[in-house]
């Protein structure tokens, strides 16, 4: 290790250790995540690639539910932060100006073709804050969002994020928000005919939705429809941009412009955590332009001289190594692959969606009154569903992580970092296919034996 003795005794720990230590935090995560076999000792991070105490590599088709864009630990990052820190550099300072933040506002715009940024540590932060803007600058409440949506789990956030499980408990949420069906035009201009709607907030593609891809001309034509109706268009790019569907962003490749755009996850170079809003200027000075307003959104850590000097070589990377032509190469060999599996597999895949490497497959439900019931035991045992317990077949049988999506448990995700190649493709359409060729029962029980191990497991 690093002979570093306060560093040392966290990192040497055991796994008993850190599920001890675990009992203080989220238990019953800790616990489902356990029980279900992904309970391997990470010891280091690469690329695509995880490494547990053993020396066994497991490829990450996960990719931090979209935060790893440039790969895990990239030299050029680790570089920067070493010599960051050995210059004894100032990381945060609230009572004056560091080059960081400014810098990262100027590449970020001259990018999106916005003009003010506002940065925090994570993407629901932001999200709050666009929602704040959008009210502020045109003086109307409501915001319209759209079904399988996902924004983030602070209470704003929350309140345009459609999934009941994570909504009710936490009810009565902000006021005046309005679910509308995702891809569906007619409902949208329904609530702006309204004339009081301040916002429509949409992921160009939903991630935790399932992967939905809207039709052609849908984020062009919602344009249209907040110009008529003089309605904000706020695109939450935090899981969809810095190159992930094949350009920098995805509503670049609509001929359109956001006038509230947030970003997150990638934006981190998968290192230090950071959230971005950048809009227009004549919304950034209605909301906080004025002397009294200007501390009206701010962040103690948000912003910070180490957060945005990462971000913005992770931007450099995306660029100088084309990553984002990488996403649009190898998601399209990912895709082409997926759908073979499909036509392989009918009865357990019925869709394959995404692009670039935004991908997920969708999963049949149970078909028969047998199929329902072992669905139905395994649920209420684990949490479980096809698609999780696929997953815990590809770890664990051929060291592969991914994981479902949040609002559509059906769907398997992959979202690598964009530096996959095409033999990782590769090698997960081999597991994947493996794995599917037990069959639904197979995979179910495949997928129980490795729980019942984990249980096991100290």
């Amino acid at each position: 290790m690093s002979k570093n003795k306060d560093l040392d005794p966290i990192m040497e720990a055991s796994y008993s250790q850190i599920r001890e230590w675990l009992k203080k935090a989220n238990s019953t995560l800790a616990w489902r995540l356990h029980s279900r076999g992904f309970n391997k000792r990470y010891v280091k991070a690469q690329d695509v690639f995880y490494i547990d105490d053993e020396g066994q590599k497991y490829l990450d088709f996960l990719g931090g539910f979209g935060l790893n864009i440039v790969g895990h630990n990239h030299p050029r990052l680790k570089k920067l932060i070493s010599d960051f820190l050995a210059e004894d550099l100032p990381i945060f300072m609230q009572a004056g100006h560091l080059p960081g933040p400014g810098a990262l506002a100027d590449k970020l715009t001259k990018i999106t073709g916005l003009d003010n940024c506002f940065f925090a540590n994570s993407g629901t932060e932001v999200v709050e804050a666009g929602i704040k803007l959008a009210r502020k600058a045109t003086g109307r409440k409501r915001v319209v969002y759209a079904e399988d949506g996902f924004h983030g789990k602070t209470l704003g956030s929350l309140s345009i994020t459609a999934r009941p499980k994570y909504q009710k408990p936490y009810e009565p949420l902000l006021p005046k928000c309005t679910c509308v069906p995702f891809n569906n035009l007619a409902a949208i201009e329904k609530e702006l005919r309204t004339k009081d709607v301040a916002v429509v907030i949409l992921e160009p593609i939903q991630g935790e939705g399932g992967i939905q891809v809207p039709d052609k001309n849908y984020l062009k034509n919602v344009r249209e429809l907040c110009d008529k109706y003089q309605t904000l268009l706020f695109l939450d790019e935090i899981q969809t941009g810095m190159g992930r569907t094949g350009s920098m962003f995805a509503y670049q490749e609509k001929g359109i412009k956001p006038d509230i755009l947030t970003l997150a996850k990638g934006l981190s170079g998968c290192m230090i955590p950071i959230g971005a809003l950048i809009t227009k200027s004549e919304f950034w000075q209605a909301a906080f332009g004025k002397r009294k307003d200007a501390t009206q959104q701010t962040s103690t850590f948000g912003g910070n001289n180490l957060a945005t000097s990462v971000a913005l070589t992770t931007i450099k990377i995306i660029e100088e190594e084309k990553l984002a032509q990488n996403a649009q190469k190898q998601g399209k060999y990912l895709l082409e692959g997926l759908e073979k599996l499909k036509d392989k597999h009918p009865k357990l895949i019925t869709a394959v969606r995404g692009k670039g490497l935004l991908v997920g497959v969708e999963f049949s439900a149970p078909k028969n009154a047998l199929e329902k019931l072992a669905h139905k035991a395994t649920e209420l045992m684990f949490d479980e569903n096809i698609a999780s317990t696929v997953a815990t077949n590809l770890l664990n049988r051929h060291g592969i992580l991914t994981a479902y999506t949040l609002n559509n448990t059906n769907v398997l995700r992959f979202e690598p970092a964009l530096t996959v190649k095409k033999k990782h493709i590769d090698d997960l359409l081999s597991a994947l296919d493996k794995v599917l060729g037990l069959k639904y029962w197979g995979i179910l029980l495949g997928g129980s034996k490795i729980m019942v191990d984990s249980l096991a497991k100290k």
